[in-house]
Formats: C-alpha cells, structure tokens, sequence
C-alpha cells in the first residue's frame, strides 16, 4: 500500500474514534503507530483542511483526514548535551546553544547539563522547538543578579524568525496586550486581549530578506511573554513557518518539521563583573535548508544581510 499521501473520511461507524488509532486502522501492519505519532507531531496530518497536532483528537462522522506520509524526516536522536553548543562560560555563568525538540526545563535535559555543571540554575526559558542561546547561572547569589538585570531590562536578546509571506513595510513595533485565548489538551494558546485581561507585549521587527513565499525577520523582544513572538507574528499575518499553534493557513509550500524561530543573539552586564556579555548562537541545520529552500539564502550571504542591517 502506498501511504505517502492518503485521505480518508470517517464513516458514522468510526464516528468518535482517536486520530491515531483511525490512522493506525487504515494504515494497518504497513507503518508503526510510532510513526503515525510523529507525523501528527511534525504537523503531516490534516483534518477538514487544518493541520491538526494532537493524536488524541476525537473524529467526527464526515471529518476528512490526510496524513503526508511523504513528508516525514528520518528520525533523529537529539543530544541533550555537547560541549561544541557552549557559548559562554566562566565561574558564574552558562550560556549554551539549545537544540530544537527539547524543553529548556526538561529534567532529562538539565541533568545532562548539570552532568557537566552541577550547579546550573535556568534563568530563563525557550519554546520546546526554538533554538538558541539559553543562560544558566551557577550559584543562587549570580541567579538572584540576572533576575535584576531581566528585571531592569538590561538583558537584550534578538531572535532570527523565518515567517510566511512579506510584510508590507520594512520594520515595525508590536505593541499590545496578551493573555490566555484557549487551553486544549493541557496546550495553552495566547493572543491579543482587553487591557485589563492580560499583560503588555512589545516586539520590535525587522524583515532582513524575503523570497517569493516567505521572509527572514530579527525580532527584539521588549517583553518576555509566553509565546510572545509567535503571537505577534502571527497576528502580523506572517507567522513562523511550521507554527501550526499559530498559523493555520501558509502561502510558503514549504512545511519544517518545527516552527523556525532561533535566539540569536544574547547581551547583557556580567551580574558580577560588570562588563558586557554578548554571545550569537549558529544557526542549526534545519534552519539553514529552510533559508537555501525559501530565500535561495546561503550561510555566507546571511552573515552579510545580518551585519548589514
């Protein structure tokens, strides 16, 4: 049977079925359930045309159900810990280039790190899929200063996002207020809310390079909230490719395993030395063959569009 690219529509009889045991059923002996879960979870299954992300999902009789088999990446085991990813370190502080896949405050991803630092405290976080630089303190007294210092808005960070379409203008200011819009299967999606329904969140952009379907822009958050660059650029109308939470519809055919946002740059006051700490994480694999599939975008030539603008 050729699975690469099916489509199905559940009968009254299948009516109330979970996703992935309706696709496990049809699919039979010829793939894994394994496999079946982690096409949902690269965001290969579509149900009554939106990508749907839980297997969990309950169908419906009439629901239409295509699963791109085609599409699915080989699997790959992501090493939780690799001295190559440090990008900062001294007697106090961490900062390490964190791979996509893995929450920040996974525990199986914090020991491995305190496997080679058993002190290490986490001062902030990144989306389970964003990647990039991530800091680390190494005593309660050093994470109590950069708490300050998030505080007084004296940590300046700067994130790469690889969105859908292009922006009519060059650059611009998200300014507005985010709070909790939905919560389903324990996943929680926010967006623009009342002023007194939820928290104030600035980002500032600006588009780097665009290509016929999608562009790069370098984002500054202001603010540090939940999710707050998905948002905005989302509600930009420009959300991150493979930010299927976000984005329902994509102009760009192109379809990463994850959605394309990386911590690029990270800077700040030494909480004990004063001096400036800056550090800029490479970009992982993944999101250099998304910027040569969209932009026609080298590594080289990124490098020059960056410290041009």
């Amino acid at each position: 049977m050729d699975v690469s690219n099916n489509v199905w529509e559940v009968t009254t009889e299948e009516s109330g079925t979970k996703l992935l045991t309706f696709l496990k059923n049809k699919l039979g002996e010829t793939i894994s359930s394994r496999q079946i879960k982690r096409a949902i979870e690269e965001n290969l299954c579509v149900v009554n045309g939106i990508t749907e992300r839980f297997s969990t999902t309950q169908l419906g009789t009439g629901d239409r159900v295509a699963l791109h088999m085609n599409r699915l990446s080989k699997p790959t085991t992501v090493s939780l810990f690799e001295k190559e990813r440090l990008l900062f370190e001294d007697g106090f502080l961490l900062i390490y280039n964190k791979p996509g896949g893995v929450a920040s405050d996974d525990p199986e991803f914090l020991k491995a790190l305190r496997r080679y630092c058993p002190t290490l405290i986490l001062i902030h976080r990144l989306d389970r899929d964003t990647t990039g630089a991530l800091l680390f303190s190494k005593n309660s007294a050093v994470q109590a200063n950069l708490i300050t210092l998030f505080k007084q808005h004296l940590v300046k960070k700067e994130y790469l996002a690889l969105v859908d379409g292009i922006p009519k203008k060059k650059m611009g200011v998200i300014d507005n207020f985010l709070g909790e819009k939905h919560r389903r299967q324990g996943e929680v999606s926010w967006g623009k809310v009342a002023v007194d329904k939820g928290v104030r969140a600035i980002t500032e952009w600006k588009c780097l390079s665009t290509g016929s379907h999608a562009s790069l822009l370098r984002c500054i958050p202001k603010t540090g909230r939940t999710h707050q660059i998905r948002v905005h650029l989302s509600e930009m109308g420009h959300p991150l490719l493979g930010d299927f939470q976000y984005g329902r519809t994509f102009q760009c055919p192109y379809r990463p395993a994850r959605h394309l946002l990386h911590a690029y740059t990270l800077s700040f006051p030494h909480p004990c030395t004063t001096k400036q700490v800056s550090v800029s994480a490479p970009l992982p694999e993944d999101f250099e063959i998304a910027l040569k599939l969209t932009l026609e975008m080298e590594k080289e030539s990124l490098t020059q569009v960056i410290d041009k603008n």
